[in-house]
């Protein structure tokens, strides 16, 4: 670079100082390099333009000169100037002054107006002109800035008013390219909602490609993606409160394999951030992981009963009732078909690195779990909804995943169309022989069309009962519609995960594929009777948003939870024993004291359990039952019991700990995140694939996480 070309980056930079930075760092780069390239094109043309024989004489009759072409005139040397001045002076002096006042008056001639300069969406390269005819690319840093350099104040009006004209032509440019960016998005939306309704198939994912503005091929220009902070919705519900048995002694609600919640609270607690209460369901944390539960016999009864008691960790004086259920294994060679239908988001909101990018890979990983005569089709929703694929068998692999790469975020969320069109693929393609089910990947956010959530859930219901389930995959943070999720998931038979890594994306899609995709049991729920003459109090420990009434327990009419082939679920009551002195509601001055004759032979149980379940294609429930008593009670039984119960009732009882502490800790006492990592430490076992060791750094983290970020 020249001297002269850095004094005039040192004036463009001083040039540009006063202006204030768009929103579009792409768009501002953009449009500097227009403006510079447009007063360029005007200093040709104005070279171009004929002179009269004395204008610019001087400069072709002096022997040298350095010419400044983004100045626009001509300049010359120190000794050079005392040369001409000499030879004027004795030769032709009366000549010379004439000459030098009309090239003077040349820079006081008025500016034209820099011509109207317009931002065409296509990749734009600016070169640098020397004197000696070299092209050198101007370089750009690693933030695609411009190398400059404060610059001095202008040595004449004349160069101050050159400043000017820069400045205006470039906040018109910026001005330009924003309205033209806002007007670019406005016809993506109008485009996708017209194009993407007409026909099915392969060529819509043509439609679903977004206007952008193209970078220089050669310039990392950084991607703008969407962000939100502070939205994000989830169901208020207050947590189980103590209950007296005398008063209330049945429990019943649905079973929950959902696993949502303990995702979300991993990526708040790792990035420093407490999650707000409500996003805190303790039993989808306790849900997370796997337990070691005896399986049954055969998938007549597609999961047995187990119980334990033993002391609580955090209250003297009461104990912790253990449930557990965990359905039979699929063997592989047995799977069904399925018939999947992705229904995906690609509104604007997905326009993150953790949503649209990873619902991709995410659902390349879930093609690795099917089998190769399996279908697959994929529609998609944004202002509008459309087929993208119709249903293929994955063993032409390819054909699925490169429909997905050609898929783009923007526009409005229409998520009522989608999934309504999601079924309609499905239905046209049902496979009596099939799992047939749709898998909605969304960050929940619908904004266009039909957003209640009770008209949604009666929609889901009505296709439910035609034997075609939905399952929710969330993505991303800041607008994450947690509630609009769950109604969907719970009234289609699906589960709802959150898919916050790549790894998590593995867990719930390839490593349990099975009971993600295949259901042994359907309409699961769960009620206890406490015996009064043993149990005072108790309260259920999570499940608030799974309550059902006691009549619900033995209507088939009424809908419950779902277990996927190898799925376990563990369920935690806090029973306080009669005569215990920690119980909290107080004893009634006129209830009936010492047993009665109906409960006087049964003295020596808890609690009397009760399944209840449909198998997956009948509509017809069928109950299982199981009486709870001291036998059961590991404090009793001592070291009758096996290693394995302590161990897998121990961390359970750390992970409820743990869920509680971050509601609150309303009924934890003194326990605190120590307590959760010693007890933890003591009982995650062999923990092969290091879930529950990582649940001990989410504890260690919840320590010196804020309360907001």
């Amino acid at each position: 670079m020249t001297d002269d070309d850095k004094i005039q980056d040192k004036r463009l930079s001083k040039a540009l100082s006063g202006i204030e930075p768009p929103v579009d760092e792409v768009a501002k780069q953009r449009a500097i390099k227009l403006a510079v390239a447009e007063f360029r094109a005007y200093q040709e043309e104005r070279a171009r333009q004929p002179k009269s024989f004395f204008q610019g004489l001087w400069q072709r009759l002096r022997p040298t000169t350095s010419t400044d072409t983004n100045r626009r005139r001509t300049t010359m040397t120190y000794y050079q100037r005392i040369l001409v001045a000499g030879m004027s002076t004795a030769c032709v002096g009366l000549i010379a002054l004439g000459v030098f006042s009309q090239y003077m008056g040349s820079l006081d001639d008025p500016l034209p107006e820099l011509p109207e300069i317009i931002v065409e969406p296509v990749p734009i390269r600016l070169e640098r002109e020397s004197n000696i005819a070299e092209n050198r690319q101007l370089r750009e840093d690693k933030d695609n800035a411009l190398r400059i350099q404060p610059a001095p104040e202008p040595s004449s009006p004349a160069e101050a008013r050159e400043e000017e004209v820069i400045v205006a032509g470039i906040r018109s440019s910026l001005e330009k390219s924003m309205d033209m960016k806002r007007e670019a998005q406005g016809t993506v939306s109008a485009i996708t909602a017209q194009d993407i309704g007409k026909s099915s198939g392969q060529g819509n994912a043509e439609s679903l490609m977004r206007l952008r503005m193209a970078p220089d091929s050669d310039v990392d220009v950084p991607s703008q993606y969407y962000r939100d902070e502070g939205r994000d919705q989830f169901e208020d519900f207050e947590i189980n409160p103590v209950k007296l048995v005398s008063e209330e002694p049945v429990s019943t609600f649905s079973v929950d394999v959902d696993t949502a919640s303990y995702s979300f609270v991993r990526r708040q607690l790792n990035h420093g951030v407490l999650p707000q209460k409500d996003a805190v369901r303790i039993e989808e944390l306790i849900n997370y992981f796997d337990y070691d539960y005896p399986l049954p016999d055969s998938k007549k009864e597609p999961f047995k009963a187990f119980v334990a008691v033993h002391d609580s960790p955090w209250a003297e004086g009461k104990k912790l009732l253990h449930i557990g259920i965990k359905g039979y294994e699929i063997d592989a060679a047995r799977k069904p078909r399925s018939n999947l239908v992705f229904l995906l988001d690609v509104s604007g909101s997905m326009n993150s690195p953790d949503k649209l990018p990873l619902v991709k890979q995410s659902m390349e990983l879930l093609l690795t779990s099917l089998n190769p005569e399996d279908t697959v089709a994929i529609a998609v929703y944004a202002g509008a909804a459309g087929t993208v694929l119709e249903p293929t068998k994955v063993k032409d692999r390819q054909k699925i995943v490169d429909a997905m790469k050609r898929l783009e975020a923007g526009g409005s969320t229409a998520g009522a169309e989608g999934i309504r069109l999601a079924y309609q693929l499905a239905e046209a393609h049902f496979d009596k022989q099939a799992i047939n089910r749709v898998i909605l990947a969304t960050d929940g956010d619908f904004n266009v069309g039909i957003t209640n959530r009770e008209e949604l859930q009666d929609f889901v219901e009505r296709q439910r009962d035609k034997g075609i389930f939905l399952s929710v995959l969330g993505f991303g943070q800041g607008n994450y519609h947690d509630h609009m999720m769950q109604t969907l998931a719970q009234n289609g038979n699906g589960v709802a995960a959150y898919i916050d890594t790549l790894s998590e994306a593995q867990k719930v899609l390839v490593d349990e594929a099975t009971s993600t995709l295949f259901p042994i049991a359907k309409d699961v729920k769960i009620q206890v009777e406490f015996n009064p003459n043993t149990v005072a109090e108790y309260r259920l420990i999570g499940y608030e948003t799974r309550h059902l009434n006691r009549e619900d327990f033995n209507n088939d009419a009424v809908d419950a939870g779902d277990i996927g082939a190898g799925h376990s679920v563990t369920a935690l009551y806090e029973i306080t024993p009669a005569g215990s002195k920690a119980r909290l509601i107080d004893e009634s001055r006129y209830a009936g004291k010492g047993e009665t004759p109906a409960t006087e032979k049964l003295s020596g149980e808890y609690a009397f359990l009760k399944l209840r379940y449909k198998l997956p294609d009948e509509s017809t429930s069928k109950l299982i039952t199981q009486p709870i008593g001291k036998q059961h009670d590991l404090s009793v039984a001592g070291g009758k019991q096996a290693g394995w119960i302590k161990r897998e009732t121990g961390f359970a009882a750390a992970v409820a700990g743990f869920a509680q502490l971050l509601k609150g800790g309303q009924y934890t006492g003194e326990f605190d995140y120590d307590d959760v990592i010693a007890l933890a430490q003591q009982t995650k076992g062999d923990d092969a694939f290091g879930y529950r060791t990582e649940f001990i750094q989410l504890a260690r983290k919840a320590k010196t996480a804020s309360a907001m970020e």
